[in-house]
């Protein structure tokens, strides 16, 4: 049946466990951000997987984590600089091509809720926030979606776009006040780095309605930590190997 990832986090709450998120898919056994990555996630059990968005040349919603191709393509320069028919062409590992988020949006409706990371860092994409719109509603994919960004003024901007898509704001380092950050955002899910939350950043969260996903939960320490915090959701490289362990 298919399931609203608001829906999915309320579930996992109520069992008492975190969602398992696979972070660019299965990348310790796929190449990342690839649909074999993706694909090995859900296979792998997971309940939701996270995916990285740029735009091409000719505006098209691309899916690959850097803005340059050289780490995780047989290509060079930036994503922007090329277009999609071109980016399609390079090989991003296995023989794996770049996938179109189109590709990804289908793959993972009805199967898994799919988080969107927007990458809303210098040099910014004018533009993308309403291509990224337009799509998930013509393909009815709002309420099984997530999008979140280091950029949480591109975040706000998507909250005035559609009041209804769960939106998450990311963050690197420990702020003072991760709550009001989630406020000012209008945003639904804090999303620190593992080592950069504590119990009471999780309180805090928790207690202006919001939601708190971890990543990138790889190892027993970043395990025993967030069995330590009890976030609402974690994003693994390795989440079939997470995945054993929170079973344990």
């Amino acid at each position: 049946m298919t399931q609203s990832i608001r829906a999915r986090y309320e579930g996992a709450h109520d069992e008492g466990r975190p969602l398992l998120g696979g972070h660019r898919g299965n990348p310790a056994e796929n190449p990342e951000n690839t649909m074999r990555s993706f694909r090995s996630a859900i296979a792998a059990g997971c309940d939701l997987i996270e995916c990285d968005v740029h735009l091409s040349s000719d505006g098209r919603l691309v899916v690959i984590h850097d803005h340059s191709l050289d780490r995780t393509t047989n290509g060079s320069g930036l994503v922007r600089e090329h277009s999609a028919a071109e980016l399609r062409k390079l090989d991003a590992g296995g023989g794996e091509k770049i996938p179109l988020l189109q590709e990804v949006i289908e793959l993972a409706l009805g199967k898994v809720g799919l988080v969107i990371e927007i990458k809303q860092v210098p040099p910014l994409y004018p533009g993308l926030e309403e291509k990224l719109m337009n799509m998930l509603r013509q393909l009815g994919a709002v309420p099984e979606c997530a999008v979140i960004s280091f950029n949480h003024t591109s975040i706000h901007q998507i909250r005035q776009m559609e009041p209804s898509l769960q939106l998450g704001i990311l963050e690197g380092a420990r702020p003072m006040h991760p709550a009001s950050l989630l406020r000012e955002a209008g945003a639904d899910v804090y999303s620190p780095h593992w080592g950069a939350t504590d119990p009471q950043v999780v309180s805090e969260v928790h207690a202006a309605g919001g939601a708190v996903a971890v990543w990138p939960v790889d190892d027993e320490a970043a395990i025993a930590w967030c069995n330590y915090c009890k976030p609402d959701a974690i994003f693994s490289n390795r989440p079939k190997e997470i995945l054993a362990a929170l079973r344990v």
